[in-house]
């Protein structure tokens, strides 16, 4: 067995684990990490349809789909008719903007621990994901 891990794994590995971490932050108001993030990148979105949202949020629009369908049952959100009968815009309702004031100070708080959890050379390798994560037109 080679002592050189898969990078892909590692990421995969370290992306699940920051993930419980943050879900777990986040528990008091009922978000969880990937639903915080949704509804962030909505709030400061002008009237999104599903397409719209998927590039904001970088997810595939079927990826997304799952999980407006949660948001939706949970009343965070709610669907409109767009100018086109086709696209659906998504809104952010009242109890998704108290979830997402509630969590907010959560997030912030974790935030903080997990970059104080980090040296210097971690932050740069994140400063490297992030551009790698940005891609190639960057």
């Amino acid at each position: 067995m080679s002592d050189d891990p898969c990078l892909c794994t590692s990421l995969r590995q370290a992306a699940h684990a920051a993930t419980e971490i943050y879900d777990r932050a986040l528990e008091p108001s009922g978000l969880k990490i990937t639903m915080f993030r949704v509804l962030r990148r909505l709030e400061g979105a002008e009237k999104p349809t599903i397409s719209q949202l998927a590039r904001i949020v970088d997810l595939d629009r079927s990826t997304l789909g799952r999980n407006l369908k949660i948001l939706e049952r949970d009343g965070l959100i709610t669907f409109c008719e767009g100018e086109d009968e086709r696209a659906k815009i998504v809104k952010l309702t009242s109890k998704g903007r108290a979830a997402l004031e509630k969590a907010r100070p959560l997030w912030r708080r974790v935030q903080a621990k997990m970059r104080a959890a980090l040296g210097n050379e971690e932050k740069s390798v994140f400063r490297i994901l992030a551009r790698v994560g940005a891609g190639p037109h960057a």
